[in-house]
């Protein structure tokens, strides 16, 4: 691996944008939503009084009622997440829908605590079996019924991230079938307002709850769907030409009516459909492969599976292209220190290179590794030895099969550490695979840059 000049002994100069880290933001947001969480604590607490635990049936049902009140907490932080809400999206991006997906093994085992306590509960009261006090209480109160509904379609979305099921079904599927997220969500709203202890007990906590739905429905309708179609019908985008990169790889072109308008930053990805046979009837999230131009937008596309692979066979110049987006925070916006490091490897390079092109500095602030095992390996080398000779970036290729000693794995900290001797005063960017993206943070970690200035975007769904 090329070794990197020493740089100057003066320190790297750092901006103050942002204020806080997407870390640190995060860190922020979590402990908002945990305060939420703490007022529905609040509410049941005082909702309860000891009265009206006089036994262990009142006892389950009183902890149905916690359960329940959590329960649509969380539904409601999970629709939220997923609002695509513009100024989150640019800060945090993929960490949103990383906790959505951490956040949603919780919420199913608190609903599904929420049925199993109402059952025994009144079970335990009334002295019936399970299944009969389930029918009667189906048959008497239709708001259950539909909550019922809700539940087990949420359990049906819950059984579908399962990693191995996600896998076999696809990103398209997967994605289609979480859609009914939704309509589930307002399925729960009507059983909460009507059956809640605490909302039909409380007409300032249920107006309050009320106004919180509304607002979240009201994101989700306006950054999910209107302004979605509202793009779609402005922009007009079309495909303006096709360039091969390599043997299965291509870059497509778009072109549209003040593409400038959309907002777009390097580094962030669009869910594209393009209007071809066989290919038009699926979404798919690209990143941007280089910074957006007045009227043109460029993704680039390894045939990796059927779908990648078909696109490199049906797309043609002049077909019209739905983008929903932009999303995404991994932008030179992240960035807080002058001098900075991009590793990249795969089809993670094309964000990467994107986010190069916007950055400023020279090559010695700017050091872009792209990891390959051959050399044959690497992408759009011709582009990044064009920004070289132009003064804009170092371009290190780091070339090898991953190893476990120094000697064998070209991304050993002491390795980067003779390779960087900056390093852990660089802020780094990392896109590629999650087990490379992961290797790679541990071997930073162990080289001593700060986790606070470590910035990825993981793509996987």
């Amino acid at each position: 691996m090329r070794t990197f000049p020493n740089p100057h002994a003066k320190p790297p100069r750092e901006t103050g944008r942002p204020v806080l880290s997407r870390l640190a933001l995060s860190t922020v947001l979590i402990l908002l939503g945990l305060g939420g969480a703490m007022e529905m604590l609040a509410l049941w607490w005082l909702q309860t009084p000891s009265s009206r635990v006089q036994n262990l049936s009142e006892a389950f049902i009183m902890a149905a009622q916690l359960t329940g009140l959590l329960g649509g907490y969380l539904l409601l932080i999970e629709v939220a997440l997923m609002a695509r809400l513009p100024w989150l999206e640019r800060r945090i991006g993929s960490w949103l829908a990383s906790l959505h997906r951490y956040l949603g093994g919780y919420l199913m085992l608190l609903l599904t605590m929420h049925v199993a306590l109402v059952l025994t509960g009144y079970s335990l009261s009334l002295r019936t079996p399970v299944p009969s006090v389930l029918l009667g209480i189906l048959r008497t109160y239709p708001d259950v019924l539909v909550a019922t509904i809700a539940y087990l379609l949420l359990l049906g979305l819950g059984l579908s991230s399962i990693r191995k099921i996600r896998r076999r079904l696809g990103y398209e599927r997967w994605h289609a079938l979480h859609l009914v997220a939704y309509p589930a969500g307002v399925l729960a709203f009507g059983h909460e307002i009507a059956m809640g202890a605490q909302f039909t007990r409380n007409t300032y906590a249920r107006d309050g709850w009320t106004l919180i739905n509304v607002a979240v429905a009201a994101a989700v309708l306006t950054h999910r769907f209107y302004l979605p179609l509202r793009r779609h019908r402005r922009h007009r985008l079309r495909i303006s030409h096709i360039v091969a990169e390599s043997p299965d790889t291509i870059s497509v072109y778009i072109t549209g009516i003040n593409i400038d308008q959309l907002n777009a930053q390097g580094g962030q990805y669009f869910r594209w459909r393009f209007l071809a046979r066989g290919v038009w009837h699926q979404t798919h999230p690209f990143s941007l492969s280089a910074h957006p131009t007045e009227n043109t937008l460029r993704l680039t596309v390894k045939g990796v599976g059927a779908y990648t692979r078909r696109l490199k066979r049906r797309l043609r110049p002049g077909q019209r292209v739905l983008a929903d987006g932009p999303y995404g925070a991994f932008t030179a916006y992240l960035r807080r220190r002058r001098r900075v490091l991009l590793i990249g490897g795969g089809v993670g390079v094309t964000p990467l290179r994107a986010i190069a092109e916007t950055l400023d500095g020279n090559e010695r602030d700017v050091i872009f590794a792209q990891r390959a095992t051959t050399e044959h390996d690497l992408l759009m080398v011709d582009e990044l030895r064009r920004m070289q000779r132009q003064g804009k970036l170092t371009f290190l290729p780091v070339l090898g099969k991953r190893g476990k000693t120094r000697r064998d794995d070209p991304m050993h900290p002491a390795r980067l550490r003779e390779a960087i001797p900056d390093l852990s005063e660089r802020e780094v960017f990392i896109c590629g695979s999650p087990g490379m993206v992961a290797a790679t943070i541990k071997n930073l970690r162990r080289a001593g840059v700060r986790r606070t200035y470590i910035h990825t975007e993981l793509f996987d769904f």
